[in-house]
């Protein structure tokens, strides 16, 4: 009866997500959407409920500022189970919960941090998150040391100490590491030694040049063994058995245009993508990696194109894999060449070649740092989630443009699951040896 109410409650919300899309060459029809997706959306939700009634979790964790999940993803792959589940961000909420069919709505407080009841905090093994980071940006070059967005890593800090956890996990930009001495300091008051990793997506052979900072904290009652803790964390740095580009990653997706009609966030074609796509085959280099199987078929979802008028749609045209702003090639049309010291990234187009450069949530506003290697477009929400390392049945809900913003600011679940293998390898000393 619980399988069946969460099934449906999915179908629900799939339904009344299409209700919104306006297919205008009819080429897929509702018929289509509800004998083919929505039938293959019950099977895989059947699968993950029907899976998790025999999986035998570990630990329980809490995630604070979740987002969509990514850091959740790369956890559960290694047997944790989040307990309690905070974020603000309503669209990022709705992605993470219709994903995990098996986690308990009531368990995911959609608020901000500062107004959570702390006595719903528990003694668990691990707390995770990654504060707002805008902050600590090094892209944020007005930004403000008093901005109180810089001082959210301090609720982590208060959560840790209620929680009392054996080890905490918080993940930020790079930014971050002129305040590192004050953060650790925090750590150390509330009972804690803390170490930094800084670690780059592409150092383990992923398409992505994706660095970003990892603050690890075991409690100092384990001090006798820190060395050990946090060398077998340390050895995460010899995990890089791959050596994925972009081409690995997207270019077996289908080929898009960018959209071409204004205010038209939910009309869709063939010629432009979906939010639900035909059933696609996945059998690439790369998509085992992501969806942990060989072979695996499903709607491809939110692979659908942003849109550009017809000067940003020739630009992107002219431009070469690799080449940006101050490319002769489109000295003419330019619109920042009399900036080009300050714009000079600002149209970039990807090389296939290559891995990607960072994934962020400015791609919620333009795709011109990430125009596609071989089509005058920037990439879909979809080729994003598939460089950040999300599984192809991963359905992002909200808005397109809210797609992006989950994705570019999620922790990239390929680098979250090779964490998450360390983390339990060091719960698994603590506990049992």
């Amino acid at each position: 009866m619980i399988k069946a109410n969460k099934v449906e409650k999915s179908v629900e919300i799939l339904n009344d997500y299409f209700s919104k899309i306006d297919i205008v060459d009819k080429s897929i029809t509702k018929k289509f959407f509800n004998d083919t997706i929505i039938n293959a959306f019950k099977k895989n939700i059947e699968k993950k409920i029907e899976s998790n009634q025999h999986k035998q979790n570990q630990y329980e964790f809490y995630d604070l500022f979740a987002g969509a999940g990514g850091l959740s993803l790369g956890l559960e792959e290694n047997g944790f189970e989040p307990k309690i589940v905070i974020d603000n961000y309503k669209e990022a909420n709705e992605t993470y919960l219709f994903n995990r069919p098996n986690f308990d709505s009531a368990n995911l407080i959609s608020d901000d941090i500062r107004n959570v009841d702390m006595r719903l905090f528990t003694t668990l093994p691990l707390v995770v998150g990654g504060p707002p980071c805008q902050g600590f940006s090094n892209a944020n070059k007005q930004r403000k040391e008093n901005d109180e967005r810089n001082k959210l890593y301090e609720f982590f800090v208060k959560t840790v100490k209620l929680v009392n956890p054996p080890i905490f996990l918080m993940e930020n930009v790079v930014g971050i590491l002129p305040y590192k001495n004050q953060i650790v300091s925090d750590f150390k008051k509330v009972g804690y030694t803390t170490n930094i990793y800084r670690l780059n997506t592409k150092t383990f052979g992923f398409p992505q040049n994706r660095e970003r900072v990892f603050f690890l904290g075991i409690d100092e009652k384990f001090k006798l063994i820190h060395n050990e803790l946090f060398n077998i964390f340390s050895e995460i740095k010899l995990d890089n058995s791959y050596s994925f580009s972009l081409s690995n990653a997207i270019s077996d997706l289908p080929q898009l245009d960018a959209k071409t009609k204004r205010n038209s966030t939910y009309i869709e074609s063939a010629e432009w993508g979906y939010t639900f796509g035909r059933i696609f085959k996945n059998n690439h280099s790369y998509t085992p990696i992501i969806n942990d199987k060989n072979q695996f078929e499903f709607p491809l979802l939110n692979h659908k194109s942003k849109f550009n008028n017809e000067r940003d749609i020739e630009i992107y045209s002219l431009l070469q894999e690799g080449e940006k702003s101050d490319s002769p090639r489109i000295n003419h049309i330019n619109p920042y060449k009399s900036r080009d010291g300050i714009f000079k990234d600002k149209f970039f187009k990807l090389s296939y070649k290559e891995v990607s450069k960072t994934i962020t949530a400015h791609m919620y506003y333009d795709c011109h740092m990430y125009i596609h290697p071989t089509q005058a477009r920037g990439l879909t929400p979809r080729e994003a989630a598939r460089i950040q390392g999300f599984p192809d049945d991963y359905l992002f809900l909200g808005s397109p443009n809210e797609w992006y913003r989950q994705i570019g600011n999620a922790v990239s679940p390929l680098i979250a699951k090779m964490i998450g293998a360390k983390l339990k390898m060091i719960l698994d000393r603590i506990y049992f040896v």
